[in-house]
């Protein structure tokens, strides 16, 4: 009989084909290949409001068990006063903020803070309560909410690994974060930026890189009758899109003779306008999302928040170099490691980022790449990843015998 394990995240549907929702979703299919694999979450779609939006219960979604759990409330104005308040106090990272911010950030508020960021599921904690002998090892998916802070707060340590998809934002700064340190037998990182940026905001020195398994078969390239540069994701404030859109229009204004268009996919929660050289596709398939990333100039990662970035790598996979926010160490990494691609970190970059890109000769951007497919796939195979995975349950399980 396998070994029953659960891994806890804020929400999940099988539409969610990003962030810390894919990773949780795509351990637990690579687990349970070795483990029996509850996935335990809550009944929300919504990231921000947290609404309860499918039925509580548990089905059957391939070979895992999704248990879902109620929320017991939405979020309010008084979240979103203590959040202004948080990256007020956080804004600025100098040593003597930090410790003023902290002074004034008791254990409890902080708690506080994070209970009401949402999602609140006392079902999935009274679940953890009852059924912790049940499993031999329990994974936390992000760090940064309720279902795996007050886990973590109940749950024998020795049994807890967590993958904290961690980027510099100022809830990370909260000190009582630091403690996981102390809660968490094994972290499971992304990348060695994401390991060193948790070193240094929370002390921690240990861990293992696993990565995420990258889609990597060839798609034929999309034609379209002009260059682009691609952006596939959420169309948001919070991931760089507007300073994107803003500097692209720049670039394209002082080059009229370019023919360079910015063409981007994904849920529009600007409210795009339309403008000269931009095209929005809303929603594509999957096959064209990997045809779009195989027929583009770049794919361009705007973001400043990201601890691996699925949709970078995606196209990476496909040979299309990346230009991505430099103030990122983690998409800064995959450039450095990989060799291919840029990193910016203000306009002036940008623009020539863009420019190297658009005089690249064939043979040049043929080596570019090579250079970034064999960096996915000497990384991001599915085995690769399932190895070092099960590897780290095995090793708690072992360890808590």
């Amino acid at each position: 009989m396998k070994p029953r394990i659960a891994i806890v995240a804020q929400r999940w549907a099988p539409e969610m084909v990003g962030g810390s929702e894919a990773l949780a979703w795509q351990y637990a299919e690579l687990l349970s290949e070795d483990f029996e694999v509850d996935l335990l979450t809550s009944t929300a779609l919504d990231y921000i409001t947290w609404e309860s939006a499918l039925p509580e219960g548990t089905e059957r979604v391939g070979d895992v068990a999704v248990r879902r759990f109620a929320t017991a409330f939405t979020r309010s104005e008084y979240f979103f006063t203590l959040d202004r308040k948080v990256r007020a106090d956080w804004a600025t990272t100098g040593t003597t903020t930090s410790e003023r911010a902290a002074r004034f950030w008791t254990t409890a508020l902080q708690e506080e803070v994070i209970k009401f960021q949402g999602p609140w599921c006392p079902g999935l904690l009274a679940h953890l309560d009852a059924h912790a002998g049940d499993y031999k090892a329990v994974v936390l998916a992000t760090y940064l909410y309720p279902t795996s802070y007050f886990a973590a707060c109940r749950l024998d340590p020795n049994k807890l690994l967590m993958a904290p998809t961690l980027h510099d934002e100022p809830m990370a700064h909260l000190p009582v974060y630091a403690r996981y340190r102390e809660r968490i037998a094994r972290f499971l990182w992304l990348t060695n930026a994401e390991r060193d940026l948790a070193s240094r905001l929370w002390g921690v020195e240990q861990g293992e890189v696993i990565g995420m398994t990258i889609e990597a078969a060839t798609a034929k390239p999309e034609s379209m009758p002009y260059p682009y540069l691609l952006y596939c994701g959420r169309i948001d404030a919070l991931k760089g899109v507007d300073q994107l859109l803003a500097w692209f229009a720049l670039h394209r204004a002082a080059r009229p003779d370019s023919t360079l268009r910015l063409v981007l996919t994904g849920k529009d929660t600007l409210g795009l306008r339309k403008m000269p050289n931009v095209e929005f596709l809303g929603f594509v398939s999957e096959a064209r999302k990997l045809a779009l990333m195989a027929g583009a100039l770049a794919f361009v990662q705007p973001s400043r928040y990201e601890s691996f970035s699925i949709v970078a790598l995606e196209a990476m996979a496909q040979g299309t170099p990346i230009v991505v926010n430099g103030h990122c160490a983690a998409l800064a990494e995959h450039v450095v490691a990989s060799g291919c691609g840029s990193a910016y970190r203000d306009r002036g970059e940008f623009d020539a980022a863009i420019d190297a890109l658009v005089s690249m000769s064939p043979a040049a951007r043929e080596e570019d790449a090579q250079r970034a497919r064999a960096y996915v796939a000497s990384r991001y195979t599915r085995e690769q990843v399932r190895k070092r995975l099960a590897d780290e349950i095995n090793a708690v399980i072992a360890a808590t015998r």
